[in-house]
């Protein structure tokens, strides 16, 4: 979005236009994590959730009326900041219709929680215990030590000094004479129990003070966000707007559904992966009418179809993942999403199709790239993959204003590649730009004009990249039967790709993303 852009708030008869008059953004920074006694990893900046201590809990409930809030991270978080906390919260956690959040100010940002386990016995009557960690731990915190073991319970202390946490884990076995114990942490009261080594603790942190005082209970888990992002209007709203109405800026391409013919209806939240979620349709009574888990088993409650399928990359039974290049491989494997990619979309077909499977009921289209750049006239194209392709299908090639449509006149071989070094006559094994779409078994060509020869692969090799003291390997194909020709570095070397009904009207890249079909909102699904 930029200053002067005319955005659309929320959608229908409830919708408003107004010109942005300025936009506020945090400086860019890494997403850089709290780490806590059990190694927790960063999160997202500006993205956590309510303190859940282990052992204790494992809910805790911060009680309306409080300004201050115990959290996973504070990583993002500023004074002076607004930010929104969850709340409504029901345990067990069904997905809810609609999310609740409350907005206040944050006045103070102090440290998350920490979660770590003692390094040495400790006996009761010490003052002192060594630990796995002492970050984010504070003079004055309060500890909750153990599990409530057998023949004692579980003690609170407070910590008076933080010094150094041990030098390892004892995980692998107690501490010897040649690790160092750390000095600990120095406690108010003597300890009243024995606590053997590895017993957990956990520490609230002093977390992140806000106003005004919740009008509401927050539970451990219930989000907690950073409002960093915000554009200022030209003129004042004249109504309401519920959270996660659609907020869109026509002037933006890389966001959002680009496709055309425009959708029936925007969507703005909750914002959802690319990779893998859940969706639930309620009808006006608030009952599931119909849910789906898509590219994993994220939400098993929300799941359709059996789930017990065994083997490897077996994941539950989902829907798969709309992601150009992705094919049909669902979660796993799957290329980072491009807008320059062509849009795709999962959806039964015909359309209504329901037999309560997310295995079978949804259809993706089936996309790939070129392998090789094509010219302007071509009417055949090397592709990565030709699963899930067939003659007569319309296709598209590429995206954006270099997009064009074309009709498959016949399917192929996959693969496209150029010789990375020149190949002698009689050689059999060729060092390429990529082994993509090659298989043993499969004919391939190599070079054109007076040195063209066909052959069968009898194997591939991909290449790897230089990585410590590997110093990295190229692509190789080995062939069934020496070469007849040499070959120059550079040269082509294919399958038989995919042949089109007539010349293409423009030139497209290598890598430059297809597909045999686009999202039809507003029509009937279509799927070959």
């Amino acid at each position: 979005m930029s200053v002067g852009d005319v955005v659309e708030i929320d959608a229908g008869a409830a919708m408003e236009t107004r010109k942005i008059a300025s936009i506020q953004t945090p400086p860019v920074a890494a997403n850089a994590g709290d780490r806590g006694g059990f190694g927790r990893r960063g999160e997202t900046r500006g993205q956590t959730t309510v303190w859940q201590p282990l052992p204790d809990g494992p809910v805790i409930t911060i009680p309306a009326g409080s300004t201050n809030l115990p959290v996973t991270s504070v990583t993002g978080f500023e004074s002076g900041q607004k930010m929104a906390i969850g709340y409504g919260a029901a345990f067990p956690t069904v997905a809810q219709a609609i999310e609740k959040v409350e907005v206040v100010t944050i006045t103070n940002v102090g440290k998350p929680g920490t979660q770590a386990w003692l390094s040495m016995d400790a006996k009761a009557g010490d003052t002192n215990i060594k630990v796995s960690s002492v970050e984010n731990i504070s003079v004055g915190d309060k500890i909750r030590l153990d599990i409530a073991s057998e023949g004692h319970g579980i003690e609170t202390v407070t910590v008076t000094r933080v010094g150094t946490q041990s030098s390892r884990t004892t995980f692998n076995g107690p501490l010897t004479g040649e690790d160092d114990p750390g000095t600990g942490l120095d406690l108010a009261e003597p300890l009243r129990f024995d606590h053997a080594s590895n017993m957990p603790f956990s520490v609230k942190g002093t977390g992140i003070s806000f106003k005004p005082a919740t009008a509401f209970d927050h539970s451990s888990n219930e989000p907690v966000l950073a409002l960093m992002n915000s554009i200022t209007l030209d003129q004042p709203l004249t109504a309401d707007h519920d959270i996660h109405a659609v907020v869109r800026d026509a002037k933006v391409t890389t966001a959002g559904y680009q496709g055309s013919p425009a959708p029936d209806q925007w969507v703005g939240g909750p914002a959802l992966s690319v990779r893998a979620g859940n969706m639930v349709l309620r009808d006006s009574a608030g009952r599931v009418v119909d849910s789906q888990n898509y590219g994993g088993l994220v939400d098993p409650w929300a799941a359709e179809g059996y789930q017990a399928a065994s083997g490897a990359g077996a994941s539950g039974c989902s829907v798969p993942t709309p992601i150009a290049g992705g094919g049909r491989f669902g979660f796993f494997g799957m290329s980072a999403y491009s807008f320059d990619e062509p849009n795709l979309s999962a959806g039964r077909y015909p359309d209504g199709l329901d037999t309560d499977s997310n295995c079978t009921d949804f259809r993706v289209q089936s996309s790939g790239s070129l392998s090789t750049a094509v010219d302007v006239g071509a009417n055949n194209i090397k592709v990565t993959g030709v699963e899930g392709f067939v003659a007569g299908q319309k296709i598209v090639i590429d995206a954006g204003t270099n997009l064009e449509t074309a009709v498959i006149a016949m399917v192929g071989t996959a693969g496209g590649a150029t010789l990375l070094t020149a190949a002698e006559e009689g050689a059999t094994m060729i060092t390429v730009t990529n082994v993509t779409g090659f298989s043993s078994g499969q004919t391939i060509t190599i070079d054109s004009g007076a040195n063209h020869e066909t052959t069968v692969v009898a194997s591939v090799t991909p290449g790897r990249r230089a990585f410590g003291n590997f110093s990295g390997r190229d692509a190789t194909i080995t062939v069934d039967a020496p070469l007849r020709f040499a070959h120059a570095v550079g040269v082509q070397v294919s399958g038989s790709g995919i042949t089109l009904a007539a010349p293409l009207t423009r030139a497209h890249n290598s890598g430059a993303p297809i597909a045999n079909g686009v999202p039809t909102p507003g029509a009937p699904n279509l799927y070959y």
